[in-house]
């Protein structure tokens, strides 16, 4: 009888021992559509809410949501799906895995003193992953760093873990103790205000300023435009070239891309920094 009453005891002790390192996400703001992907069926999400591991999470058109997961926050955008992959914490170590399908987030990972975070967002190309700072990551494989530094690199499907790291030998006392530094070897370094772009063959951009890449979007608009002019379509302005005098697409000049010799132009690209969570 005795022998009975400790097999009961040692198996709630080991139920409770795995609850122990479980996790959920909540959500603290939401705006218009946000549902959450539970049994099969799809469940409207409201402030207060709680998300657990492998559940998928959706926002609408002019729709948006904040998750507070664990210590780190995410937002996503409006038309963004994400599934929360890994989600789980010990006293060591903290594990966020999500999987970006469609849409825009940002995360702002926070660092806790004497526990390892390790926390990544991924799409089917693209993975970027840190250990406490701000990025924002799209469908398109482009991700944007806020702050601090961002390890950029191609995505591909994780091993299946060991069960407690027993095969590795790890242990979660070893890994806090850890490097917290990223490295080459986690991806491609991006620091703040900084972007990269992975494609669909796996390669890697090479990191550009946000600022550099703004105006470089804005001289490739002007320049479509002008071409459009030059073509006899609308362009800029209802056909006014940028720094000629004349207006109207037969004027002399006009339509001729700048820096052709002819016609230039001036861009004063305005930036806004994304606000603070």
């Amino acid at each position: 009888m005795r022998k009975i009453k400790t097999l009961v005891l040692a198996a709630v002790f080991v139920v409770f021992g795995a609850s122990a390192f479980a996790a959920d996400a909540t959500v603290t703001f939401v705006s218009g559509k946000v549902e959450v992907q539970r049994d099969g069926k799809w469940v409207a999400l409201q402030k207060g809410d709680t998300v657990a591991k492998s559940e998928t999470i959706s926002t609408g058109f002019q729709s948006e949501a904040k998750i507070k997961i664990l210590d780190s926050v995410m937002y996503l955008g409006p038309v963004t799906r994400i599934t929360l992959e890994e989600l789980s914490s010990t006293g060591q170590k903290d594990n966020v895995s999500v999987y970006l399908k469609t849409g825009t987030t940002r995360s702002q990972v926070k660092h806790v003193d004497n526990k390892r975070v390790n926390y990544q967002v991924h799409t089917a190309v693209a993975v970027a992953s840190c250990r406490g700072t701000g990025w924002i990551m799209d469908d398109s494989n482009t991700v944007e760093v806020t702050e601090n530094t961002v390890a950029v690199g191609v995505y591909t499907q994780p091993e299946i873990p060991s069960y407690e790291g027993e095969a590795s030998g790890e242990t979660d006392s070893e890994s806090a103790e850890e490097d917290e530094e990223l490295t080459s070897k986690d991806g491609v370094l991006v620091q703040a205000n900084q972007s990269v772009t992975v494609s669909d063959s796996s390669a890697i951009s090479n990191p550009v300023s946000t600022v550099e890449k703004t105006a470089n979007d804005v001289v490739g608009i002007i320049t479509t435009a002008n071409v459009k002019e030059s073509e006899g379509g609308v362009g800029l302005g209802g056909g006014s070239v940028i720094g000629d005098t004349t207006s109207g697409g037969s004027s002399s000049g006009a339509g001729v891309i700048p820096g052709a010799g002819t016609v230039t132009a001036s861009v004063v690209v305005e930036i806004e920094t994304p606000e603070d969570f």
